[in-house]
């Protein structure tokens, strides 16, 4: 089972700190963040621990004009961080952070499909309205066991689709017991507009498993 971490640097999703992530991770981080900000930071701390970083960024991605859904884009070597910070850029000056998936620009980088938020899931409830042509990139598609309501349906698509997959946890958070705190960082961090958590509601859109942490994945190994 591969973890992946996120960090502080995607705010409201994660509030492991990087160093603590380095601490936590046993032989390399495999760190799948929502922005380039904390690249730099990790970089500098697999330099000092000696532990390897493998840096992904988690983009919403849409193909010939069709509802974007979740594309996870990992770097290969430097070349790969100089093409991850292009598409980055574009996304957020062109089509307010939504990458018009292209190819030929994923150069030097490998790409991924998370088991949450991906056209797979999203499609579940959107009717076929998320589409993307990713052949001849040899996608790697995440496959998570969280107790999470969702997750029969998800697994069950992809059964149904024939796709080979991975076994992973997202972890953002060390203990179960950190849970609830987190559940109140992501109401005080929320930023999107309409309907908001609050402290004495931090209800979270179907997020209602405390299994995404390292203790979870240590239990699950």
């Amino acid at each position: 089972m591969i973890p992946l971490f996120k960090s502080e640097f995607s705010v409201g999703k994660s509030i492991l700190r990087i160093k603590r992530i380095f601490e936590l991770a046993e032989k390399e981080v495999i760190l799948v963040e929502d922005s380039m900000s904390g690249f730099r930071r990790a970089n500098k701390e697999s330099e000092k621990t000696g532990k390897p970083l493998r840096f992904g960024l988690r983009l919403e991605t849409s193909f010939s004009g069709n509802n974007p859904s979740k594309v996870i884009y990992f770097a290969k070597g430097n070349k790969g961080i100089d093409s991850l910070r292009r598409i980055y850029t574009k996304a957020f000056t062109e089509n307010d952070g939504i990458y018009d998936l292209k190819k030929e620009e994923l150069i030097d980088l490998m790409v991924a499909i998370p088991f949450y938020d991906s056209y797979i899931h999203r499609n579940i409830h959107n009717f076929g309205s998320h589409e993307l042509d990713l052949s001849g990139l040899d996608p790697i598609f995440f496959e998570e066991n969280n107790h999470h309501p969702l997750d029969f349906f998800i697994k069950r698509a992809i059964l149904d689709m024939g796709i080979k997959t991975v076994p992973a946890k997202s972890i953002f958070y060390e203990n179960k017991s950190d849970f609830t705190a987190f559940q109140f960082f992501k109401a005080v961090t929320n930023r999107t507009g309409g309907r908001q958590p609050s402290f004495e509601r931090p209800e979270l859109g179907m997020f209602c498993s405390d299994e995404f942490c390292w203790e979870a994945y240590l239990e699950s190994k």
